[in-house]
């Protein structure tokens, strides 16, 4: 939560912290202070409630209606000692436009969380295609979306928001195709480029540094905390 929040509206990890705190507080989010992305079988009910009540909440409420799967959000052996930050029951009674700011945002992006993780997936195809010229070999990769899934309910908030952050860039569609197929006349040009250095850290990139701190120069029979 703290790095996509530091993503998307820039926050700090301490503000994100702070955000999630003061909801805890208001109880319309659960404990913060956990790293566990899975909730405990007992809660499946109370998911799929939480699930509908934040499929309400606008800008999801413009979202298509689907149905969930709670079983995705479910894993008992994954909970180490608090469940995944969720919304709770409260959500039904809140005045969601009147939070502060800060605190409006961090609990849309949970929602967002939710959501996007009990939706349908995201399937595309994946086309590779190779050629061969003057001996050497070339090859373009391109997608094609066969179902937008949960992307759509993240379309939806990324939209909604009056600074929407930079998407990555989407492979390109290739056209058809066939094996054995041959072009003439082709253009070619060779272009010159320069590597660049490496992009400062932001508390996005610096918590995932973290996450793996001294992974690469550990031992693989060393024990690490």
């Amino acid at each position: 939560l703290q790095r996509e929040a530091n993503r998307v509206f820039s926050y700090t990890a301490k503000q994100t912290l702070d955000y999630a705190q003061s909801l805890y507080e208001k109880k319309l989010l659960t404990y913060p202070r956990t790293d566990s992305r899975y909730l405990t079988v007992d809660m499946a009910e109370t998911a799929s409630v939480v699930l509908h009540l934040a499929a309400r909440v606008p800008p999801f409420d413009a979202c298509p209606e689907f149905f969930p799967d709670v079983a995705a959000l479910v894993n008992d052996k994954e909970v180490s000692d608090h469940h995944a930050l969720i919304p709770t029951l409260e959500l039904e009674k809140a005045d969601v436009p009147a939070l502060p700011v800060g605190e409006r945002n961090i609990l849309l992006l949970v929602c967002r969380e939710l959501l996007c993780a009990a939706a349908e997936p995201f399937v595309y195809e994946t086309v590779t295609a190779t050629f061969t010229c003057g001996g050497q070999t070339f090859t373009a990769k391109g997608r094609r979306i066969l179902s937008e899934g949960w992307r759509e309910i993240d379309h939806i908030f990324r939209a909604s928001l009056k600074e929407k952050p930079e998407d990555e860039a989407e492979p390109a569609t290739l056209p058809d195709f066939t094996e054995g197929q041959l072009f003439d006349q082709v253009e070619a040009a060779v272009t010159e480029h320069f590597t660049a250095p490496p992009k400062a850290y932001t508390e996005d990139t610096l918590l995932a540094a973290m996450e793996t701190a001294g992974k690469e120069d550990m031992p693989e029979d060393a024990e690490r905390k």
